[in-house]
């Protein structure tokens, strides 16, 4: 074989310096070693699917009934038996820096009632800590922010300046805090839904107030703050949730029509009429839908006009309107006029809500 040399000179004289061969060696192949159990593979993909059907990561979890607990953030303000905490995938729980088993954990942190605590649990793979604030009023403080709501709300023009005097109110009798916050950002994004009594927000304001009502009261079980949690999801067309949650009057009925509309089912209307049901002040929309829907069927005929001429107002949402829509399309079919209720279920084919009814009732008129 040929020697490589320099071709320039190195300065001894004109000599040239042959470099030396570099030895060449066949490719070692290249494996991929579990770090788990130290099986090795051909290729990255066999042993990223090894350690994925083999060694699942398991990283533990806080949940409160069926319901993840968040890292930050998380507020309990209504007070949970320890069979309702769970502690999945956890060999070591520490609350407050103090070890604890998983039955003591349970007992103690159903105990706690103000404060912020932290809960860190860890597994062979992971630690996760959670930054939980505990505010569980007494029966007390939930009665006074009831009973500020019944004075200066219930039957009385709803403005911003008598939002601003209730939370006053409530405050300096230490109602409760998460309360009074959830039931005061419903009835401001009341007015900001309306765009009245005052209210400096924008139309779309309105939705995150609704929802920060719904979060402030998610874990409390009291009749305001169930019905502020049916007419959020109703708001957001959740109807079976609401339902759920709905109590009884108008709010039930217009849950359960628009429920059964949304399962594909035709919704007779009620023989008589239904009185409302509660004092809770609501937007425009969504107590003419109601009340539409608590209305004998001739009555609707004869209000329908008028409850469409509100899907085309400026303000109207996406959300009410398709309700709308939807009820247009079941009084028509339920007084008798398909091809109506077909022109009306046109509007709604791609609906992912009403799209089983509305294609249902098409294809019924067109095969007659």
């Amino acid at each position: 074989m040929a020697k490589i040399t320099d071709a320039v000179d190195p300065g001894n004289a004109g000599g040239s310096v042959l470099i030396p061969e570099i030895p060449t060696e066949p490719n070692r192949p290249v494996n991929f070693r579990c770090n788990k159990c130290g099986k090795v593979f051909t290729d990255r993909e066999a042993r990223r699917q090894h350690v994925f059907d083999q060694h699942p990561f398991k990283r533990p979890q806080l949940l409160i009934g069926s319901r993840m607990v968040k890292e930050r953030g998380e507020v309990i303000a209504s007070p949970f038996p320890p069979a309702d905490w769970v502690m999945q995938q956890a060999e070591r729980i520490v609350i407050d820096q103090q070890d604890v088993s998983s039955r003591q954990a349970c007992r103690r942190l159903s105990q706690l009632t103000s404060g912020f605590h932290e809960v860190t649990l860890t597994s062979a793979d992971y630690s996760v800590t959670y930054h939980i604030e505990f505010d569980i009023p007494t029966e007390a403080q939930l009665a006074k922010v009831e009973r500020a709501f019944n004075t200066l709300i219930v039957n009385q023009p709803l403005e911003s300046d008598r939002i601003a005097q209730f939370i006053t109110v409530a405050k300096q009798e230490d109602g409760a805090r998460y309360y009074l916050e959830g039931v005061s950002d419903f009835l401001y994004g009341v007015l900001a839904k309306d765009q009245r009594g005052g209210t400096s927000l924008g139309h779309d304001d309105y939705s995150a107030k609704y929802h920060a009502a719904r979060e402030a009261l998610r874990f409390l079980n009291r009749p305001l703050a169930n019905l502020i949690k049916a007419l959020v999801n109703f708001n957001d067309n959740a109807f079976n949730e609401a339902e759920a949650l709905a109590p009884g009057g108008q709010v039930a009925i217009a849950c359960r029509v628009l429920n059964g509309l949304r399962s594909g089912k035709h919704c007779p209307a009620p023989e008589t009429r239904v009185a409302s049901g509660h004092n809770l002040p609501v937007d425009t929309l969504t107590a003419e839908t109601m009340r539409f829907c608590s209305l004998p069927l001739a009555e609707q005929q004869e209000q329908l006009p008028q409850l469409v001429h509100l899907a085309s107002k400026r303000l109207t949402t996406d959300y009410d309107r398709v309700k709308i829509q939807a009820l247009a399309m079941n009084t028509c079919w339920e007084a008798g006029d398909q091809e109506l209720a077909a022109g009306w279920a046109k509007k709604l084919r791609h609906s992912p809500i009403f799209e089983a009814l509305a294609t249902r009732i098409i294809e019924d008129v067109e095969n007659e």
